[in-house]
């Protein structure tokens, strides 16, 4: 009986500390649907850069006072920017 109960109570432990560890919050190293978005900088109108990707394609980026821009790009810089859903970046850097 003795064997019985201890493994009860080991698989208990085990059972509440597996469900504990399963509900703490964690913080993605890359937001989920962030991507990684690299070109030419074509144009800066106000908020909004605009940048001609490896596949030729012009994609809109917006920026606010949350973006971080590293390195003052100007249009025909290359660049690289972490883009969000919804086409905000978080960082922009020159290459």
């Amino acid at each position: 009986m003795k064997p019985t109960r201890s493994l009860l109570l080991l698989l208990g432990t085990l059972l509440f500390a597996m469900t504990t560890y399963a509900q703490q919050p964690t913080t993605p190293l890359h937001p989920a649907g962030a991507q990684t978005i690299s070109g030419e900088l074509l144009k800066i109108e106000g908020e909004t850069y605009v940048i001609r990707d490896a596949f030729g394609k012009e994609v809109r980026l917006r920026v606010d006072q949350n973006s971080k821009v590293e390195g003052s790009p100007k249009v025909g810089d290359r660049i690289e920017a972490k883009v969000m859903e919804g086409g905000w970046a978080s960082s922009i850097s020159k290459h």
